[in-house]
């Protein structure tokens, strides 16, 4: 009988270490996942947030592109020129060189949406989901397809893979 229970605690003990070992790869693998399709516009997770109004961005300067007459939150802006005499500006489509386009993502789960000091966030984004507390499932709809479940928000990215999903959020809950 003794037997029987070490032996169903040492196949448990086990089941909990494979477990364990699985989670770090998957965590190791969501920081791969977010470095390669998150970072570049929401800049480093493990460094702390750094939203300060006028602040040198860190990193390499991004190109973004906007139909609005003016862009808020960038440094510096132009307007696009026809390179062809007697022809129109590109749909008069501004370009502006901008830090991270979105907000850090450094404690995002369980932090309430759209409350990141001083990031401009769009009207239907402020509008649908302000306050909402970004847990598992809220951040599993949103990363599927933000344009889906808010119109008019300035997130393009999608990630049908739910495995890719889940490994990306199990990196941003392990990074409050």
């Amino acid at each position: 009988m003794k037997s029987t229970t070490a032996g169903a605690a040492l196949i448990t003990a086990a089941m909990l270490v494979n477990a364990a070992l699985a989670q770090e790869d998957d965590l190791a693998a969501g920081e791969k996942l977010y470095t390669s399709q998150c970072m570049v516009c929401h800049g480093k997770v493990t460094a702390p947030p750094t939203a300060e109004p006028g602040s040198a961005p860190r990193g390499p300067i991004r190109l973004a592109m906007q139909r609005e007459a003016a862009v808020r939150d960038a440094p510096a802006q132009i307007t696009l020129e026809s390179s062809r005499p007697g022809k129109p500006a590109w749909n008069a489509v501004q370009l502006a060189v901008a830090p991270p386009y979105g907000p850090n993502l450094r404690g995002i789960y369980g932090r309430p949406a759209g409350i990141f000091p001083n990031f401009v966030y769009s009207a239907a984004f402020l509008k649908a989901l302000k306050g909402m507390e970004w847990n598992d499932a809220a951040l599993d709809v949103w990363i599927t397809n933000p344009q889906k479940w808010v119109p008019g928000v300035y997130m393009f990215y999608k990630q049908q893979d739910p495995e890719v999903r889940r490994k990306i959020i199990l990196y941003l809950k392990a990074n409050p």
